[in-house]
């Protein structure tokens, strides 16, 4: 082997110039032997660098979450998520100041975030306001089960509630954890940027703009600034200046991948079916339907029906004598993009909820029957109330709810319908085919025009198909029946799955051009269908968003005033979308095109044709129609059936949350353990031991093993070296020997135990490119010394901080030499921690 050789120093003093055993110093960084607690702690760190780490990470976090504006509906969270990830990251800091601790800095950053998100959001529940109790887990419990609600109920962006702060809070706080863990821990510090993409998920996966433009440079900003003070952290806590230079080239090629993966990406968001038009990541959205667009209501209630669920969403008692009326969530009248969704709420809307009245309702001469719904929201809530159509009173309702006359539909910017229970009165005009036949003036000048108007490119078998089913149709009402009929007709089914499989999903003039040509689809694609052909033909339309009537429960009957309440309850499978279609002076009228599926209305299923007509001059304002209230059909058992999903439980979702985090833990264990065995080890190579006073070298645990060296030195031999575990004492020259020979092992080198350490190491040196550091050669002549050439004898062991480093210096050039799968591998699978099977040459030596 070429390269000088480090010599012991004079007696008392290590080859760098270190006070041995005899007059060793004692600076910050050491401690006076015989003290237990200090000897588990190790040496204190000293230097800023494990603060300037913890600063970056923070930073970046903070910054990456810029990139979820617009997943709440404001940035009052940020304050909050700032405090959890600063207590997150603190603690594992402060462990770090000894050498002992540093390893379970991963258990003291979970502990961190569990003090900090109490310290933020339970106070009262914790002792000292941050140390959590059994109380503190009940209220997560309630508060976890809130968010869930508010997230399976809310599109982006969300109201900007407790529940949601949390949320996110909880979630930068792990990934500061995270990032945390990968960058210090496992010291692996390009890995941090697995952290920051789980901070951009939510805005990437839920908002209509995606990932803002501050996120990204926020997120880019913090990587570099991460990298760069990782770059010049080390373990005793010094800024490293030896740090091993990238290999020649190293930037070029990762400046030519980088700028290979942004042209790729760029080339994706055009060449993969299901991607929205816009540059990666910005409005490039995967759509599991095929069907490009933002997030879609039309989209999601498809969702609902396909999981079946038959948890409880709602349930509500009646006075209704037969079949009661749908229940309203919102509507869809904006039919020009390619989904559709609510229109925006006016400006004006004032909260409300007595003496309400559509903006075009029935005249007031009208026949009416009046309902009385008692409605409770047991566990999921919705930021739209459930509700009658012609809802004109809500009572008991808390929060601050607004009424939309436009649609009839009532929504609140502050609160969800979670755990409510309120009451809604409502009149319905008392319809008969002869009332609708008799509606045929053209509507008021004042309907807003969004109910009728129809976009350029409606295929033309949808306007075809519509103008030949109503040709011979002689009154508004006709045409709706005509249309509904076709529908309902055994020319059509009722399928879940043929949209899904034919790729024509959700709302859109494309969607319905395929859904005539197949015939078959469910509520979305037949209520669509019904409305675009009614604005075809000159009838204003719109598509209401609800639940059908659910199912009878008798033991919700209740007997209120005199009057009977009949029980019903409503669940996910009862998620349903019907056309309201409007009729001057009746106002709108719900219909049902979808067959198998909730109550077709009695006015929906006469025979219009033999039904007298009613004189159009009765449905003016002030004039009264002969007809009497009617009453619905029974309750018919909705048809859809399939596999049911338990009833939502917050320990079962934490439950998951668990195995998630064990099976992180399990995965990460190897990389962690391995870090904790290598740093203890320098640790005592840095310390030594120095027997105390009246201490017999010969006796005890440190007793030298007489007879020469077994031909398995190079990893030990027979010379007691223990890593400091109780029985053994510290050999610091065998100490760093084991960890270079076990650094190679992780890295591919195949150790050869018959070779003596000599021939090991020049193996080494031909596994680096025949390169051998002088390092290596120091560690081997005083492993050789030590084992060899009698030791230290009576004088203990005193610490060699030349052997240190020199053992650092080969961890690194075994590191950056290698491939970047061997250093992954090195990391995550190290293999000096598998068992090998002996050789000949080991057993014969054994026996």
């Amino acid at each position: 082997m070429t390269g000088t050789i480090a010599r012991p120093g004079p007696a008392g003093q290590d080859s760098s110039g270190r006070q041995g055993p005899s007059g060793r110093k004692h600076d910050g960084g050491t401690h006076p032997p015989g003290d237990p607690l200090r000897t588990f702690l190790g040496p204190r760190q000293t230097g800023p660098a494990r603060w300037v780490l913890a600063a970056a990470i923070f930073v970046a976090v903070m910054a990456s979450s810029l990139g979820l504006q617009g997943v709440l509906r404001d940035m009052r969270w940020l304050p909050l998520a700032a405090v959890v990830v600063a207590g997150t990251l603190l603690l594992p800091a402060l462990m770090r100041r000894y050498q002992g601790l540093a390893p379970f800095a991963p258990l003291g950053a979970l502990a961190g975030w569990f003090m900090s998100m109490t310290l933020v959001f339970f106070p009262g529940t914790a002792v000292l306001g941050f140390i959590p109790t059994t109380g503190t887990l009940s209220a997560v419990l309630d508060l976890a089960t809130d968010a869930s609600s508010t997230i399976m109920h809310n599109l982006a962006p969300a109201p900007s509630v407790p529940d949601m702060h949390f949320v996110l809070s909880a979630g930068l706080g792990f990934a500061a954890l995270l990032i945390d863990t990968l960058v210090i821990t496992v010291a692996i510090p390009p890995a941090g940027i697995l952290g920051l993409v789980l901070v951009l998920l939510p805005a990437a996966l839920t908002t209509r703009t995606g990932i803002s433009t501050p996120g990204l440079v926020g997120t880019a900003g913090g990587y570099l600034l991460m990298l760069g003070a990782a770059r010049w952290y080390a373990p005793d806590g010094k800024l490293r200046t030896d740090t091993p230079k990238a290999a020649t080239g190293v930037l070029v090629r990762a400046t030519a991948l980088g700028a290979a993966v942004v042209l790729l990406m760029t080339m994706v968001t055009g060449a993969i079916p299901g991607f929205t038009k816009g540059l990666y990541p910005q409005g490039a959205s995967l759509n599991a339907t095929g069907v490009g667009g933002s997030l879609d209501p039309m989209l999601s209630l498809g969702d609902d029906l396909r999981s079946q669920s038959s948890r409880v969403t709602l349930h509500y008692t009646t006075s209704a004598p037969e079949a009661p009326a749908y229940l309203r969530l919102t509507t869809l009248e904006n039919f020009q993009g390619k989904t559709w969704e609510p229109s925006a709420l006016p400006s004006d809307l004032q909260a409300k909820l007595s003496g309400l009245s559509p903006a075009a309702g029935p005249n007031q001469g009208l026949e009416k029957v009046r309902t009385t719904t008692r409605i409770t929201v047991p566990g999921v809530g919705d930021v739209w109330l459930p509700a009658p159509l012609t809802a004109t009173d809500v009572q008991q309702l808390p929060g601050v709810w607004l009424w939309n006359p436009e649609t009839a539909t009532i929504m609140s910017q502050t609160s969800t319908t979670a755990g409510q229970s309120y009451t809604v009165r409502s009149e319905m005009p008392a319809l008969t085919p002869a009332v609708l036949n008799g509606a045929t003036a053209a509507p008021r000048g004042d309907l807003d025009p969004i109910f009728s108007k129809l976009p350029n490119d409606v295929p033309q078998i949808v306007s075809t198909t519509a103008l030949e089913l109503t040709a011979a149709a002689p009154s508004p009402y006709a045409k709706a029946m005509a249309i509904q009929d076709y529908f309902r007709s055994d020319d059509f089914s009722y399928s879940l799955s043929t949209p899904v499989a034919e790729g024509y999903d959700g709302s859109g003039m494309g969607v319905l051009e395929t859904f005539l040509e197949q015939k078959s689809g469910y509520c979305v694609h037949f209520s669509a269908a019904m409305a675009v052909m009614a604005r075809e033909v000159g009838i204003p339309s719109r598509i209401a968003v609800g639940y059908t009537a659910g199912s009878r429960a008798t033991a919700f009957d209740t007997l209120e005033d005199g009057v009977q309440m009949r029980g019903f309850e409503v669940t996910g499978r009862d998620a349903h979308a019907w056309p309201e279609l409007y009729f001057e002076g009746l106002g709108w009228v719900p219909f049902e095109p979808t067959p198998s599926r909730g109550n077709v209305p009695d006015y929906a299923q006469e025979d219009f044709a033999a039904a007298p007509v009613v004189d159009e001059n009765q449905l003016l304002p002030g004039q009264a129609t002969d007809s009497a209230p009617t009453s619905a059909p029974p309750t018919t058992a909705p048809a859809v059936a399939g596999a049911q999903t338990e009833t939502f439980q917050p320990g079962r979702w934490l439950a998951g949350a668990g195995w998630v985090l064990l099976v992180f833990a399990v995965l990460l264990a190897p990389a962690v353990v391995r870090t904790a065995v290598r740093r203890r080890r320098l640790a005592l190579v840095r310390d030594g031991w120095v027997p105390e006073d009246g201490a017999d070298e010969a006796g005890g645990s440190g007793t030298r093993p007489t007879g020469a060296p077994t031909a398995g030195a190079g990893t030990g031999g027979t010379r007691t070296a223990g890593d400091g575990v109780a029985g053994t004492r510290p050999v610091p020259e065998v100490l760093a020997w084991r960890e270079v020979v076990a650094t190679a092992v992780d890295h591919g080198f195949v150790l050869d135990p018959t070779l003596t350490p000599a021939l090991q190491a020049k193996a080494m040196a031909a596994f680096l490119g025949n390169v051998a550091p002088a390092g290596l050669e120091l560690l081997l002549h005083s492993y050789e010394q030590e084992v060899y050439g009698g030791g230290a004898g009576g004088d203990g062991h005193p610490g060699r901080e030349d052997l240190a480093e020199a053992a650092e210096l080969m961890v690194s050039r075994f590191h950056t030499s290698a491939t970047p799968w061997r250093r992954w591998r090195a990391t995550f699978v190290p293999a000096s921690f598998l068992p090998r099977r002996p050789t000949k040459s080991q057993t014969l030596s054994r026996l």
